[in-house]
């Protein structure tokens, strides 16, 4: 019977320590006695929980202050160690990388946009790696995890990339190799959109909605599906590739083979050779921002027939949000509008529209979102607890 107890006992300080990891966390810093209200818990209990977490670096308690009150106990305050571990981000695209650190609470202490080559890419993101932790002042075994995107198709039960149409040089193992050559940490690599979708939910616009769909709209687009609140991946880890929807889109042309149909029909390529000038996106955005007829006829065709992937995705999905990201979000609500006001045309009531809050940021904000969840999980959970 004594035994029973004490392993209950040992369970309870166990549960209590990861429950008040999770509110100073949130708060950053707080007193005990208001750790012991957040969490219904005695002074006494808190205390015990405390100690436990401080023999793991994850809580610094300091001593009471007492010119805080001039009467009274003073409090005595602990303050979590966001500094005590860090995660590693990375956003892989053509031609360079986004590596991004950061710490416990998820804040982006250093970063570095790096060129990478097609040859020798392996090699080359080891070495990039490497220099960020050295100009961070952090050694490959200070990263608890590591997360990292790259457009392309990605293998779930092995992190290798299968297909990569923008980025062939990634296919296979080519991500994983160079970040474990270059950290002692578990890596996990996806497709961009899928962590760009985690990245907006979590850093973006807050949304509680539990169907909503994340559409990267650029010379590439794909989406991120999220039904009943989870991130919906499909048979292939595939779910979300719009890109090659077929909807009246005209046969490919020379030079555009490397795109999906729906990806020639209104991606950025084909809005700026609608506009019939050598223009860049900015350039259009500040057209069509002052009237000029040809850069807000361009954006209204493209916008009518994205229209119809919009109704293409409602009428299977039913999201309640479309949150629209990528290179296109640069023209900003004018964009938005030509797509609502296509849509009045549809029978079926339509999703809200939403421009990205984050931009390109999304993907590398859902890498971090993504080594966090890893954290909470095997180091700050209950039976991460237990192993101390």
């Amino acid at each position: 019977m004594e035994r029973t107890v004490a392993v209950g006992t040992k369970f309870m300080l166990e549960v209590n320590a990861s429950a008040i990891l999770t509110h100073l966390r949130s708060a950053g810093r707080a007193s005990v006695s208001a750790l012991a209200k957040q969490a219904g818990l005695s002074r006494q209990a808190v205390s015990r929980s405390l100690a436990v977490l401080e023999s793991m670096g994850l809580v610094e308690i300091s001593a009471p202050d007492r010119a805080a009150t001039p009467t009274g106990r003073p409090p005595q305050m602990v303050r979590f160690r966001a500094e005590a571990g860090h995660v590693l981000g990375v956003d892989m695209q053509p031609g360079h990388a986004r590596i991004v650190v950061a710490d416990l609470a998820g804040d982006i202490t250093s970063e570095a946009t790096v060129s990478l080559p097609r040859k020798g890419l392996s090699r080359a993101l080891t070495a990039a790696v490497g220099r960020v932790l050295d100009e961070a002042g952090l050694r490959p075994g200070d990263i608890w995890h590591v997360s990292a995107a790259a457009p392309g198709i990605v293998d779930p039960a092995t992190g290798h990339f299968t297909l990569s149409v923008s980025m062939p040089e990634v296919v296979g193992d080519t991500i994983l190799a160079g970040l474990r050559a270059a950290v002692e940490a578990p890596v996990y690599v996806d497709n961009d959109v899928k962590l760009a979708t985690t990245g907006e939910r979590w850093r973006g616009t807050p949304h509680a909605e539990d169907a909503l769909v994340f559409i990267d709209w650029g010379e590439r687009i794909g989406a991120g599906i999220v039904l009943h609140g989870q991130l919906f991946r499909g048979a292939s880890n595939d779910a979300g590739d719009i890109g090659y929807l077929d909807l009246c889109a005209p046969p490919a042309s020379e030079g555009d083979e490397d795109l999906g149909p729906f990806e020639r029909w209104v991606g950025t390529r084909e809005l700026l050779r609608l506009t019939g000038r050598a223009v860049t996106l900015p350039e259009l955005a500040a057209a069509a921002g002052r009237g000029e007829d040809w850069a807000v006829s361009a954006i209204g065709t493209v916008g009518a027939r994205f229209a119809k992937g919009v109704a293409a995705i409602r009428a299977l999905l039913d999201p309640d949000v479309i949150v629209i990201g990528g290179d296109i979000t640069q023209l900003g609500t004018g964009l938005l509008d030509a797509v609502t006001d296509a849509l009045r045309a549809e029978q079926l009531a339509q999703p809200r529209l939403e421009i990205s809050a984050l931009g390109a940021d999304a993907i590398i904000h859902g890498a971090i979102r993504h080594s966090l969840s890893w954290v909470e999980r095997e180091r700050f959970d209950v039976s991460a607890i237990r192993r101390v």
